[in-house]
C-alpha cells in the first residue's frame, strides 16, 4: 500500500509539473510481457548495481517479496529499460530526482550506477547540482555529503582511471553547495 501513498502522489505531482513545461506528449507503452520485463529489468539492475546486486535483491526481498518483483519487473524492466532514453541518461535523471527528494541511501547507489553506465564525473555533478537546486537546504546538505562520501570511496566503475575519477569527485565535493 505504501506505493499508493508515497509513490503515486509524487508521480502525479511530478507529471503535472512536467506537463506544464515539457513540449512533448507522453505515450502509453504496451510492448513486452511480465516475463520479458523481468529479464530486461534484471539485466539493467545488474548493470546499474554491479556486484552490489548480490546484496541488494535479497535485502529488497526481505523488506517485502512483492517489492523485489515490482522493482525488477516494473521499475527496471518496464520503465527504465524501455526504448527511448538510454540507461545512462535515465540514471542521471534518477540522480537528479533522488537528490531533489533527499533520498540519500538511494542517491549514493544511483550515483555509482550512473558511473557504471558511463556517465562522467561532470555529468554526475551536473545531475546532482540540478537536484540540489530543486531541493531545499536539507537536500543540498545530502548532496554535499554524498559527494564527500564518494570522494573517499574506493569503488569507481570498472574500466575507468580510478585516480582521475577520485580527483574529479573530490573536486565536485569542494564545489558542492553547503549550508
Amino acid at each position: 500500500m505504501l506505493m499508493l501513498y508515497a509513490g503515486f502522489p509524487g508521480a502525479l505531482e511530478g507529471l503535472r509539473a512536467l506537463n506544464a513545461s515539457w513540449p512533448g506528449r507522453a505515450r502509453r507503452t504496451r510492448e513486452g510481457t511480465p516475463a520479458s520485463w523481468g529479464r530486461r529489468g534484471l539485466a539493467l539492475c545488474r548493470r546499474v548495481y554491479g556486484p552490489a546486486i548480490a546484496r541488494l535483491l535479497p535485502a529488497v526481498r526481505a523488506l517485502h517479496p512483492d517489492l523485489e518483483v515490482w522493482m525488477v519487473e516494473h521499475g527496471y524492466g518496464r520503465v527504465l529499460a524501455r526504448p527511448g532514453l538510454g540507461a545512462r541518461e535515465r540514471e542521471l535523471v534518477t540522480v537528479s530526482a533522488l537528490a531533489a527528494l533527499g533520498w540519500e541511501r538511494q542517491l549514493v547507489s544511483h550515483v555509482l550506477g550512473a558511473a557504471r553506465l558511463g556517465a562522467s564525473t561532470a555529468d554526475v555533478g551536473e545531475a546532482l547540482a540540478i537536484g540540489a537546486q530543486a531541493g531545499g537546504e536539507r537536500e543540498r546538505a545530502i548532496v554535499a555529503r554524498t559527494l564527500e562520501r564518494l570522494a573517499n570511496a574506493p569503488r569507481p566503475p570498472a574500466g575507468r582511471d580510478r585516480r582521475a575519477e577520485r580527483r574529479g569527485v573530490a573536486k565536485a565535493a569542494k564545489e558542492a553547495p553547503r549550508r
